[in-house]
């Protein structure tokens, strides 16, 4: 007999439940149930190529370019990433002045090669970001939806460091003298908070 089963969609949240099982940890599904987005925004020298590294130095920072402490989720904290946005802000003065989608600021950009390493192990290798541009965003159900899909449910444990690397290549982007730039990367997803009231 077949099993059906193995090849249907596993929900974001079993899917924490289910890797966290894995890894000794079956007390996280009886933690409290959460929308969790983590993010972190590196300065970069606008149309230079190279290798931008997220989340690296977040112990460095302060809101509002992170709001975590460390690459690594917290005990109790864990998320399944359910899409991604890739992000530009420029900052005068210590005030930001514009926000906007990567992909929709410099066309150019939509060939960054994106990789994301959960321990030092890649769990994602050199996807280029054209998925997140506006015109072919197949899953993001309007023509104007920036966000990057993954197609799996990537899922970041409790107390597992994790970083991303955006690979830039020359590009057209530009900023006046005055004017800082900022890329960004926010995931988005559920995820799991430590419940007291069930853990403790």
């Amino acid at each position: 007999m077949k099993n059906i089963a193995a090849f249907r969609n596993v929900t974001p949240g079993a899917k924490l439940a289910m890797v966290n099982n894995k890894l000794g940890n079956p007390g996280l599904k009886r933690n409290q149930g959460s929308s969790v987005e983590v993010y972190d925004y590196v300065k970069v020298t606008p149309g230079t190529a190279g290798v931008v590294r997220f989340f690296d130095a977040v112990n460095t920072k302060v809101f509002p370019f992170t709001n975590i402490q460390q690459n690594q989720l917290q005990v109790g904290e864990a998320l399944a990433i359910e899409y991604i946005a890739f992000t530009r802000i420029s900052v005068k003065a210590g005030t930001i002045q514009t926000f906007e989608a990567l992909t929709d600021s410099v066309n150019g950009l939509s060939l960054c090669g994106f990789s994301f390493l959960l321990d030092n192990s890649r769990t994602v290798k050199n996807n280029s970001l054209t998925r997140s541009f506006q015109t072919l965003n197949t899953k993001g159900g309007t023509a104007v939806n920036s966000l990057f899909y993954p197609d799996t449910d990537l899922t970041i444990p409790p107390q597992i460091s994790f970083t991303a690397e955006l690979n830039v290549p020359a590009n057209t982007d530009s900023t006046t003298a005055d004017t800082d730039v900022y890329y960004g990367i926010h995931l988005f997803g559920t995820g799991a908070i430590l419940n007291l009231k069930s853990n403790v």
